[in-house]
């Protein structure tokens, strides 16, 4: 009989408040949604957030990650109301913006995380799109010079061969030349010796 009077009693008061709470103040932000052992204290689960709406503890609003107020519908009701009749100390309650503000930081946070590892990866991107290119760059320079010293090499070698051809020829030329001259030398001497024969036959 007794329990029956406290529940009545707390239900009473929990409706008492309800009615006479006001809209409350905007504050800041939060993460995850209210339970009776939120933070490690029972009598912290009568404000939060509850399929992704935040309830400050008092009023008949909820507000939606953008700050929109809506007026709680039957489910939101009955859930936040017997969270706050689940209190203790109903002189606790009041307007709570706790888990908002960390919801919003931690989201900032995630953000925050995000927009520095897609900044680092489209650095890392830019460093190695730039190694890449300088490698590539110099590996087409080294094949470039090879290609031009093969080049100059071949191109070397026909001349080389080519003087040394003309080289050849010419030596050619010249043993020809001297050949020629002793054959006409000795050519040359035989005749003389028959004129002197025959001088000397005609004597």
């Amino acid at each position: 009989m007794t329990l029956s009077i406290m529940k009545a009693a707390g239900l009473a008061a929990a409706t008492t408040l309800l009615g006479a709470c006001s809209i409350g103040s905007y504050g800041g932000l939060s993460v995850g949604s209210a339970g009776y052992y939120d933070d490690g204290y029972y009598d912290d689960g009568y404000y939060g957030w509850y399929d992704d709406y935040y309830y400050p503890g008092t009023g008949y609003y909820v507000y939606d990650p953008n700050r929109t107020a809506y007026r709680w519908n039957a489910r939101q009701q009955r859930y936040w109301m017997a969270r706050r009749a689940a209190i203790r100390d109903q002189r606790r309650i009041r307007a709570n913006w706790n888990r908002w503000e960390r919801r919003e930081a931690r989201r900032e946070y995630r953000r925050d995380a995000r927009r520095d590892a897609r900044r680092e990866y489209r650095r890392e991107y830019r460093r190695d799109a730039r190694q890449e290119a300088r490698r590539e760059a110099r590996q087409v320079a080294r094949q470039q010079a090879r290609q031009r010293a093969r080049q100059q090499a071949r191109q070397e070698a026909r001349r080389e061969a080519r003087r040394e051809a003309i080289r050849d020829a010419r030596r050619e030329a010249r043993m020809d030349n001297r050949r020629d001259a002793r054959r006409d030398a000795r050519r040359e001497d035989r005749r003389e010796r028959r004129r002197e024969r025959r001088r000397e036959r005609d004597d």
